[in-house]
C-alpha cells in the first residue's frame, strides 16, 4: 500500500511538473499549428468540434496508468452508457498515442488503432511505449449504430505514465 501511494505521488508530481513546464515555455499556438487552426482554437471552435467529456458515453479506466518503457502495456478500459450506465459492447473504441502531455506536442506514436473488445463494456489498449515520460491516450468511442462523427462527441485523452 506504501508503495502504491508513493506512485500515485510521483504520477501527481510529474504531471504538475509537465504543465508548469509547458505553461512557462509560452508556446504561441499560431507557430505550433498554423495560423488558421491557432485561431480556430482561441475562438473556442476546436473545442466545440471534439468535446472533452463524452456525451454518449462514459469511458473509465479499470487498470494501472502507469507502465514501464519497452514493455507491452495493456490498459484496460470500461465504455458505460451514460444515461442507463450500463456497459457498451461492440462499439468502435479507436486509440491515439501521443508522446506528451494531451495536445502540447502532437508527436503521434504510430497510427490510430481500434482497442480490443473483451466483452462486457471491457476494452483493451495494447502498446510499447519506447522512452520514459508521458503520454496522452487519445480515446474515441464510436458506439454502435452511431455515425462516425460520434467519435468526436465521444473523445476523451487518458494520461500515461511510463517510467
Amino acid at each position: 500500500m506504501k508503495k502504491l501511494m508513493i506512485g500515485v505521488m510521483v504520477a501527481i508530481g510529474i504531471l504538475a511538473t509537465a504543465t508548469l513546464y509547458h505553461i512557462s515555455q509560452n508556446i504561441d499556438a499560431n507557430a505550433m499549428i498554423g495560423s488558421n487552426m491557432g485561431s480556430m482554437m482561441k475562438s473556442g471552435n476546436m473545442m466545440n468540434m471534439m468535446s472533452q467529456i463524452p456525451q454518449d458515453v462514459i469511458v473509465k479506466v479499470t487498470s494501472g496508468q502507469v507502465t514501464k518503457a519497452g514493455k507491452e502495456s495493456k490498459i484496460t478500459l470500461l465504455v458505460l452508457d451514460k444515461d442507463t450506465k450500463k456497459p457498451i459492447t461492440n462499439s468502435q473504441v479507436i486509440i491515439g498515442i501521443e508522446r506528451g502531455a494531451s495536445m502540447t506536442t502532437m508527436n503521434m506514436v504510430g497510427g490510430m488503432f481500434n482497442a480490443d473488445d473483451i466483452g462486457n463494456g471491457k476494452y483493451i489498449v495494447r502498446f510499447t511505449p519506447d522512452s520514459k515520460g508521458i503520454y496522452t491516450m487519445h480515446t474515441h468511442v464510436i458506439p454502435a449504430g452511431k455515425s462516425m462523427h460520434s467519435m468526436m462527441n465521444n473523445h476523451l485523452d487518458i494520461g500515461i505514465i511510463v517510467t
